[in-house]
């Protein structure tokens, strides 16, 4: 009898056994094949992430201008890397690449499906945004930009500029004792003229404030807020009054480009003179209009303008400051020319104190890796982030 009851409770004790299996194994394959996909998707993305930032491409000027034409052309691009050329600094970006990531610029851009291709990835897709190193606001926490500004209108018209912003991290903590350097270049339609920068400091809850004399009342004014916390600062461009558009200011090494942007009014312009603010902060005259200098920013027209500055990206420009007068009528000469100021990055929509943003999005919820990276784009530190995941067949 014992025997049969030995046999029996072996025979329960290898069927409890077979069950076990056949319910655990195939959810430890499940599991150990999600953790193999998802480390083979991050070996994938470190590997277009390094292709990304340390690789030049091929040519390795391939963001530049070439052939005499200001027109980029995707078509010479054989591979993508947007390293700076000649540089053995790590994770050290062209601006001229970077700036090809950007659709709207007006000199050209490598669209997602072609950056797509040209990395093989057409089994994946992918995301990449530029960061800014910490948020730059208007003091209700909206975003600054020419509908919503940090300048105080009214203090305007008593000869006086007057803003606030709230700096925090990015995760919305506010940073006291961050330094704000502000430079102003403003216009009353017949005189020109820039402050010297005034330097001030964020509160314990992350307000920065100042309150600058000016010289006359201004009919258009541009403030550039250099923010910097810890070595590393952003560059903020806030308007007040009559900001107009006429001109895009585009750069492209030691070439500064002007084209005609969409829905421009049709004006006979004369460049007065250009300045251009380094990373560090310094405000530089570049140069000084001649009697040459005059185009016209009418319907059928693209380039407006160009000139190259030998040795201008030495000094990492990050702002051009356009003085520019629109002649009047012969037949209103009484009336003398409206002077405006056009100010632009050179990496206009691109490298401000907004999050950029290039390729995709997921079509379903599946997975996906993300990777960062801080970098340096024209003296500024970025972070860098690329998602990556596999795209559904």
């Amino acid at each position: 009898m014992n025997a049969v009851y030995d046999h029996i409770i072996a025979i329960l004790v290898v069927g409890m056994i077979f069950v076990g299996a056949v319910v655990i194994l195939p959810t430890m394959s499940f599991v150990n094949l999600q953790a193999v996909d998802q480390q083979q998707l991050r070996n994938t993305a470190l590997n277009v992430f390094n292709a990304m930032l340390l690789d030049t491409g091929e040519p390795a000027n391939w963001g530049s201008i070439s052939n005499g034409t200001y027109y980029f052309s995707a078509d010479g691009v054989e591979r993508v890397g947007l390293a700076k050329t000649g540089d053995s600094a790590f994770y050290l970006l062209d601006p001229d690449k970077v700036q090809r990531l950007d659709e709207t610029n007006p000199l050209g851009f490598l669209s997602y499906e072609e950056m797509r291709a040209l990395l093989g990835l057409q089994s994946y897709g992918f995301s990449l945004r530029i960061i800014p190193p910490f948020n730059v606001t208007n003091v209700n926490g909206t975003k600054i930009d020419e509908d919503h500004s940090p300048i105080n209108e009214t203090a305007l018209d008593q000869k006086t500029l007057q803003y606030a912003v709230r700096v925090s991290y990015l995760d919305g903590r506010p940073i006291p004792n961050a330094t704000i350097q502000a430079t102003a270049v403003y216009t009353d339609k017949k005189d020109f003229a820039m402050t010297p920068p005034h330097v001030t400091t964020t509160n314990a809850v992350g307000i920065g404030s100042d309150i600058i004399p000016l010289y006359f009342e201004p009919w258009h004014i541009t403030v550039i807020l250099r923010v910097s916390v810890a070595d590393v600062a952003t560059i903020v461009v806030t308007f007040g009054k009559n900001p107009i558009k006429i001109i895009d200011i585009n750069m492209v090494g030691d070439n500064v480009i002007l084209t005609r942007p969409k829905d421009a009014p049709n004006a006979d312009v004369k460049l007065n003179s250009i300045y251009f603010l380094e990373s560090g902060g310094a405000l530089n005259s570049l140069y000084n209009g001649t009697s040459q200098d005059h185009f016209n920013t009418g319907e059928g027209q693209h380039c407006l303008w160009n000139n190259t500055f030998s040795g201008l990206q030495d000094y990492d420009p990050v702002i051009l400051i356009f003085n520019i007068e629109t002649v009047p009528p012969k037949n209103e000469t009484e009336h003398p020319g409206n002077q405006e100021i056009a100010v632009a990055g050179p990496y206009q929509n691109l490298l401000g104190y907004t999050v950029f943003e290039y390729g995709g999005s997921p079509k379903s919820s599946g997975a996906a890796v993300r990777i960062q990276r801080s970098v340096i784009i024209s003296g500024m530190t970025y972070t860098v982030e690329l998602t990556l995941w596999k795209e559904s067949l």
